[in-house]
């Protein structure tokens, strides 16, 4: 389980990551964020994620690849794209990354990387950051990842990618390719170090938007299993409690 403090709106949040039991886990603050929690509490949602075993050799794990994405992979490599996984990133490690994600989080109209969030899941070593560069230096995909050392559990909490600025359908493709073979050294590096599970972030349980389902189709290529976690809010100030329930019906 991970476990740190956040503000928002100047109120602290407590922010547990695969927590066994919520209503048995220490509050750090009034109002605790559970994020996949193994069990439900009263108001939860519901969290669906692609889970990759990565107790199996390379050569397995390559093998439960689609055959296109190994193919992409592969050309990728021949390509020159360079990736790297950073196990202990520097606040300009962070804020590298920042300056990458939220120029792409705002061309799809999502919310920045949460520069706190990073900072305190990196101070109690629960952050890796990775990237992709082209053979002339250029980054090209970039990935955050929740990582808890206890579970041997890493879990993707941001991915971007610039392909979408170019206007070359080619160059588009290649980036895509080096994107794909980013995942597969994340996948063979934690594994080789002893992480056991590879967690994708999500994906919709049902859901009519394309884009969201062809991003649950990209994960998919990797292969693995799908698993059903718990999402949702304990606040144990009453006060609070109330101010949330109205801020739920009004969001309704």
């Amino acid at each position: 389980m991970i476990s740190i403090v956040r503000s928002k709106y100047g109120i602290p949040i407590n922010e547990i990551f695969f927590s066994e039991d919520p209503l048995a886990a220490e509050a750090e603050s009034p109002i605790q964020f559970f994020v996949q929690a193994q069990r439900p509490v009263d108001g939860f949602n519901q969290f669906k994620t692609p889970i990759i075993n990565l107790k199996s050799e390379s050569g397995v794990l390559f093998s439960s690849l689609s055959s296109s994405t190994r193919y992409k992979i592969r050309r990728a490599e021949r390509e020159g794209y360079i990736p790297t996984v950073a196990g202990e990133p520097t606040d300009t490690d962070i804020q590298t990354f920042c300056g990458f994600f939220d120029p792409f989080a705002a061309q799809k109209k999502l919310s920045p990387a949460n520069k706190a969030k990073l900072k305190a899941l990196r101070h109690k070593n629960n952050l890796i950051l990775s990237s992709v560069d082209d053979k002339e230096g250029q980054t090209v995909a970039m990935h955050a990842y929740v990582v808890d050392s206890e579970l041997e559990r890493v879990r993707l909490l941001y991915s971007a990618s610039h392909f979408r600025a170019s206007a070359n359908s080619e160059e588009r493709n290649a980036i895509g390719r080096a994107n794909r073979l980013l995942h597969w050294h994340e996948i063979e590096t934690l594994s080789r170090v002893g992480y056991t599970t590879y967690d994708l972030g999500g994906i919709p349980i049902n859901d009519s938007d394309p884009e969201k389902n062809a991003i649950a189709r990209f994960k998919s290529e990797f292969g693995g299993t799908h698993l059903i976690e718990f999402n949702g809010i304990v606040c144990r100030n009453s006060l609070l409690r109330s101010g949330l329930s109205l801020l739920r019906r009004i969001r309704a």
